[in-house]
């Protein structure tokens, strides 16, 4: 069981998978230096390597089979999120991502204002995700007792 705990805990760690995207480059190196038949292939190999290094270090995740339906790299980010019960989620955020959105209450006037901002966003990233409840994982932070309204500080 500690061997399933422990490539779980590799898996969500960062530093371990780009160490096994640069251990598989590494590979495919050594593959493409001694191999000549097969050297352009593996140079290929490589460069999508490289991307997905780059990826994991920028935090700039997809979902293909989004990506393959609708073409458009926006619309198929991936985000890491927990609930409050600290199990972790893969969601499709697509344009609603929110490293690159950032909502916060500051950004907004009225309680109603935010409400429908993150409503709408919230509505597109479910649509994407049917089998999470978005809104229990509060994506954006909005709000913090998950009862449904966001920024309640806020005026009406």
């Amino acid at each position: 069981m500690w061997f399933k705990d422990t490539l779980k805990n590799a898996r969500n760690s960062k530093k371990s998978r780009i160490g096994v995207l640069i251990f598989l480059i590494i590979i495919l190196a050594i593959i493409a230096f001694f191999f000549e038949k097969v050297r352009w292939l593996m140079i290929g190999f490589i460069i999508l390597m490289l991307g997905a290094v780059g990826m994991q270090v920028y935090d700039y995740d997809l979902d293909l089979g989004k990506l393959w339906e609708t073409g458009s790299l926006s619309e198929s980010r991936v985000e890491s999120v927990k609930d409050s019960d600290g199990n972790s989620y893969q969601v499709i955020t697509g344009n609603c991502n929110r490293k690159e959105y950032d909502l916060n209450c500051d950004d907004f006037a009225t309680q109603g204002e935010a409400q429908n901002q993150y409503n709408q966003c919230a509505d597109s990233v479910q649509a994407d995700n049917p089998d999470i409840d978005v809104r229990k994982l509060d994506i954006y932070g909005l709000d913090g007792n998950n009862n449904g309204v966001v920024c309640e500080a806020l005026p009406n």
